[in-house]
């Protein structure tokens, strides 16, 4: 029964290419908080942990949060990741309506250790949960540098 496991769980690894890393990124938001830029790191392969804080906020009130952490897992598949998890975001506003989000994320890796990425955080109320909260989301874009 054991070997017949690892032999199915083993192409699902092979595909999986996300290597451990470090991920530093700097992203603006460009939707709900256009001109709030959160500064972020990311350590880890397939599984890793998130922290950040933003550095600058606008259009948002009362004003952009102060930090976030998080944990996500990334699929990788040649010069693209997809990730998907969790952050919590220290203060609520008219952005994120909880402290608890989804944390969603698309990177493309371009040469020289750069990527561009999208992040999204939100509470996920278009699902149906605690839509009595604001939650527009942050939509962030930026660029980063990968060690």
């Amino acid at each position: 029964m054991l070997s017949s496991s690892l032999l199915v769980g083993a192409p699902c690894y092979a595909l999986d290419e996300t290597k451990v890393d470090l991920r530093l990124s700097v992203a603006d938001d460009v939707s709900w908080g256009p001109g709030s830029t959160v500064v972020s790191g990311r350590y880890g392969g397939s599984w890793g942990v998130k922290l950040g804080f933003w550095i600058r906020d606008s259009h948002v009130e009362p004003g952009a949060p102060n930090k976030l952490a998080g944990v996500d897992y990334v699929w990788t598949e040649s010069k693209w990741r997809f990730g998907l998890g969790t952050v919590w975001i220290d203060e609520e506003n008219s952005v994120n309506g909880t402290r608890w989000n989804f944390d969603l994320s698309l990177a493309y890796d371009l040469p020289n250790r750069v990527f561009v990425g999208y992040q999204h955080y939100s509470h996920g109320s278009i699902l149906g949960i605690r839509k009595s909260e604001s939650n527009e989301g942050w939509n962030l874009i930026g660029v980063g540098l990968a060690f």
